[in-house]
């Protein structure tokens, strides 16, 4: 199967397969349907053909007869090869013809149709934006337009399908001739034309399509010449009578004037324009005539701004005006504008504002008073100096803007950081609370009273006084149990001996009593600790009870076996000797607290001795001997001297007697004690010898504290035998003069603060820090409250840096000084001394005194313009004000707020004096460039600076 043949037939249109018609066998032509004309579409109809006939192409002809002998040929035409054929432009006047192939190769051959040939005609040609009536500039360029095509056989022509050419022509008396090399559409007049006699020009347009050729008309004339740009010129230059004046008299006709010239202007071509020689006076006229209209505008909405937008608006205004120069102020015709100007405008010079001023200032300045040199507010409450503080704001609200600067507000802006401040102060109370635990409410209160300190006097002076009572009542929330404390130790201390006399029953309340003690002075502050008087000897007392309850165990033990009847007596001895030597080896401290030691001292084990019958012949001295021991039962029946002559005596006695007779010594063990106490005091007295015999005052110091401990630890019988000598140490110590007195140190401390200030000089506080300094490590730590000392280190230190600075600055410049001043806390404050407390409040106070003489100037510069102009005799009044200026002081200076009003009359009067210079240079001859440059320089000027200078030389002209 042929499935090319398959893929043509079915792209075929149904309309080509010729349906069967009965007796269609001979072939029939094909008509060509559709007007034989250049762009319209012809069709090859095949409804002729026989029924069946597959058509797979097309083809179509040009057909052509010969002249010579009429036979005809047949031209295929390139790519026409479907049903419809559009005519194409060069099948005009020609013959055509189609034929169709079939699928069997039958070629079906189409009639023959004659194409209409071309008839053309072209419109005159015309000029874009250019008509007879118009001129045309030289150097302008001109663009052929119109010269349209048409067909009058009915052709449907594409601008494709024509060229056209040109040729142009300009006029010689009455004819025409071309102009050499003039061939494309437009045409770019020489700049020279006029000089050549190029004046008249034409255009001739021919088009072509296919074969056919058409010649238009010639287009009408156009003229060559300078008369849009030059009559422009003229009105132009009538837009001024001179550099510095516009022809006007009313100015809105000008305006129409100046509009109706620019649209002039903007009609012009490019060239015409650019001939136009004299377009800047237009163009400036332009922005002159706008800037004017739109203050104009400016100044007749001035009554619809607000308020507190008006003086920036009005000021905008008076600069714009003075932008203006003399040109530009030509147009203002009559003052008209500068008047309307100065009558909306208000010069800051009206009494009644600057008498408002002063009485706010007075105003300010009341709400402090003076306390002994030192600053605070005269309202006794955060609420009343709010309500002055909003007073003093209203007014100010209703001052001028002008004069608000004039204001100082210092003080109003402290009182209102200041507010803020004890606000924020009081808030910090919000964590204290009575419910919280003493301990708890003392270390909020240690936060807030450095916070407190921090404030200033007069901030101090605002902190409500319920606020201080709570804040002194969580200050001393451990007090009632410092004191109870204090009255529980003290109940349970002596020198010599516990006070407390226990017993059995009571024993366990003592233990419970001194543990609970401890863990209340651990839950102090430290601040609260250091008062509690006597917890080393507590602490010592909570050792000494578990040392004396061993004790009293173990007499209790031995009294439990003296009891039985079967106990053997080698135990009841062994146990009494061990209760004894414990007993012994306590300090009197200690033994005061053992309540049972009767049961042991005043019942000593019975001792049988077993000599197998037999006495020794040295048994009366024995007993002798034994009496003579027991008497060491009681050692504070004895001195040192005594007890050791005594011990060696009866020593020396017991080694003399034999083996047997030893044994009826049944005390022995009260020599071994005694001796043994003996040896220990004469170790304790080398000590105090040593220390008796040191000559350095720190050296023996150091020693006798070492002798202090060493006692405190000697059993009570020694300590009894040791006191003679070692009390004698105490008495006899060597004394240092230069040695600080400690007691004396803490008291002074404890006074440097009363009700929040100093006591104290900063000579007295840094004596005080020069005496802590020198204390050794030790002392130091006795000085609970060196805390007090170290802060007012730090103050003395802040007040020596201010004192520094007061000293440098204060004759200069006291304001600096008095903001400083203010600075400083409340205690910081009281370190000052009073005279120079004195001169910085006196400064202060005289601050508004000494204004009077800033504020006279800042009206006086007021008074220099008036309505907008400067006054008379200007030189002479700025001279006098500065001269005044000069003598303020830097904090009186920053008063003028206006101050650049003085430097702006000062400079305006320089640029005067120049211009006025220029006009002095004027040689008698030949001055014309010199007066000129005078005349621009005076143009440039201001209508302020215009009026000041035909003020100050009335003779330049």
């Amino acid at each position: 199967m042929n499935k090319k043949l398959l893929f043509t037939v079915a792209a075929i249109p149904a309309a080509f397969i010729i349906p069967a018609v009965a007796g269609a066998d001979e072939l029939a032509p094909i008509s060509i349907i559709g007007d034989a004309v250049v762009n319209k579409t012809l069709t090859a109809s095949i409804t002729g053909l026989p029924a069946g006939t597959i058509i797979n192409g097309y083809q179509w002809y040009y057909v052509e007869t010969s002249e010579a002998d009429g036979a005809t040929t047949k031209k295929p035409i390139s790519g026409a090869t479907q049903a419809t054929f559009k005519v194409p432009i060069e099948a005009a006047g020609k013959t055509i013809t189609v034929e169709a192939t079939s699928t069997s190769e039958t070629v079906y051959k189409g009639d023959l149709r004659v194409v209409s040939s071309l008839s053309l005609a072209i419109a005159a040609p015309t000029f874009e934006g250019y008509s007879a009536s118009k001129f045309v500039a030289p150097g302008e360029t001109v663009k052929v337009s119109g010269a349209k095509v048409t067909d009058n056989s009915g052709a449907d022509l594409q601008s494709s399908q024509i060229t056209y050419s040109y040729e142009w022509f300009y006029k010689v008396g009455e004819v025409f001739t071309i102009i050499d090399g003039a061939s494309e559409d437009t045409y770019t007049v020489p700049k020279d034309a006029i000089e050549k006699g190029t004046i008249n020009i034409a255009v001739k347009v021919t088009a072509k399509a296919g074969a056919s050729v058409v010649v238009s008309d010639l287009s009408d004339v156009l003229t060559v010449s300078n008369e849009p740009s030059n009559t422009l010129i003229e009105s132009i230059q009538t837009l001024r009578v001179s550099d510095v004046k516009y022809n006007v008299t009313d100015f809105e006709v000008f305006k129409a004037e100046v509009k109706a010239l620019d649209s002039q202007y903007q009609a012009l071509s490019a060239a015409a324009k650019a001939n136009v020689t004299n377009y800047d006076v237009l163009k400036r006229a332009i922005a002159d005539v706008e800037a004017i209209s739109a203050l104009n505008d400016k100044v007749n909405k001035a009554g619809e701004v607000v308020e507190k937008d008006k003086p920036k608006y009005l000021k905008d205004i008076e600069e714009a005006y003075d932008k203006l120069d003399l040109l530009q102020r030509s147009l203002d015709v009559g003052d008209t504008l500068f008047n309307s100007i100065k009558d909306i405008l208000k010069a800051p010079t009206d009494i009644a504002d600057i008498a408002e001023v002063r009485r706010i200032n007075q105003a300010i300045t009341a709400l402090l008073k003076y306390d002994n040199f030192l600053i605070k507010y005269e309202a006794d409450s955060i609420e009343s100096l709010k309500a002055q503080i909003e007073v003093i704001e209203a007014d100010i609200e209703k001052v001028s803007k002008n004069y608000q600067s004039a204001i100082q507000d210092r003080t109003l802006k402290d009182a209102m950081q200041d507010i803020k401040k004890i606000e924020q102060f009081i808030k910090r109370f919000d964590k204290l609370s009575t419910s919280n635990t003493p301990n708890k409410q003392v270390t909020a209160a240690k936060s807030i009273r450095t916070a407190y300190e921090k404030l200033t006097y007069k901030q101090q002076q605002l902190v409500p006084a319920e606020y201080i009572t709570k804040l002194l009542d969580a200050e001393n929330a451990e007090e009632n149990q410092i004191n109870n404390l204090n009255t529980e130790i003290a109940s349970y201390l002596d020198d010599d001996i516990y006070p407390m006399n226990p017993t059995a029953q009571t024993w366990q309340t003592h233990v419970t009593n001194v543990n609970r003690i401890i863990s209340e002075y651990k839950t102090l502050t430290k601040t609260s600790a250091a008062k509690v008087v006597g917890y080393e000897g507590i602490t010592q007392l909570q050792k000494d009870l578990k040392t004396a309850e061993k004790v009293i165990k173990q007499i209790e033990s031995y009294t439990s076996l003296s009891n039985m009847s079967d106990v053997k007596e080698s135990k009841l001895k062994s146990s009494y000797s061990s209760a004894l030597n414990a007993y012994n080896k306590l300090t009197s401290l200690q033994q005061s607290l053992v309540y049972n030691e009767d049961q042991l001292l005043n019942n000593p084990p019975n001792v049988t001795v077993d000599n197998n019958g037999k006495e020794p012949t040295d048994k009366a001295a024995a007993e002798v001997l034994k009496a003579n021991i027991a008497k060491f039962a009681d050692i504070t029946k004895y001195s040192f001297t005594e007890l050791e002559t005594a011990v060696n005596t009866a020593t020396t006695a017991y080694k003399n007697l034999s083996s047997a007779a030893r044994k009826y010594v049944t005390n022995y063990h009260l020599l071994t004690a005694a001796s043994k106490d003996v040896k220990g005091v004469v170790s304790f007295h080398k000590k105090v010898q040593a220390a008796r015999e040191e000559m350095n005052v720190g050296k023996q110091a150091k020693k006798i504290e070492s002798i202090e401990k060493a006692y405190a630890k000697l059993p009570a019988n020694q300590q009894h035998l040791a006191k003679p000598q070692f009390e004698a140490l105490l008495d006899n110590r060597l004394v240092d003069e230069n040695a600080p007195d400690i007691s004396t140190l803490i008291n002074k401390i404890d006074g440097l603060v009363i009700n929040g200030l100093y006591t104290a000089t900063v000579a007295e506080i840094k004596q005080l820090s020069e005496q802590y300094s020198s204390l050794s490590s030790s002392d130091k730590k006795l000085v609970k409250n060196a805390t007090i000392l170290k802060i007012a280190e730090a103050d003395v230190k802040k007040v020596e840096s201010f004192m520094k600075q007061y000293d440098k600055s204060f004759a200069s410049n006291p304001t600096t000084i008095i903001k400083a001043f203010a600075k400083l806390t409340a205690k910081q404050m009281n370190l000052v001394s009073e005279d120079v407390r004195e001169k910085i409040i006196s400064a202060e106070q005289g601050q508004q005194g000494s204004n009077e003489t800033a504020f006279s100037i800042v009206e006086s510069i007021n008074s220099l313009l008036q309505g907008g102009v400067y006054k008379a005799d200007l030189q002479a009044e700025v001279l006098n004000i500065r001269a005044a200026y000069d003598k303020l002081s830097t904090s009186e200076k920053s008063i003028v707020k206006n101050y650049s009003k003085l430097t702006q009359a000062e400079a305006d009067l320089k640029k005067v004096a120049e211009v006025h210079a220029l006009y002095e240079a004027i040689p008698a001859e030949n001055g014309d460039t010199a007066r000129k440059a005078w005349q621009t320089a005076f143009a440039k000027l201001s209508k302020k600076l215009e009026l000041l200078y035909t003020d100050m030389y009335k003779d330049d002209k």
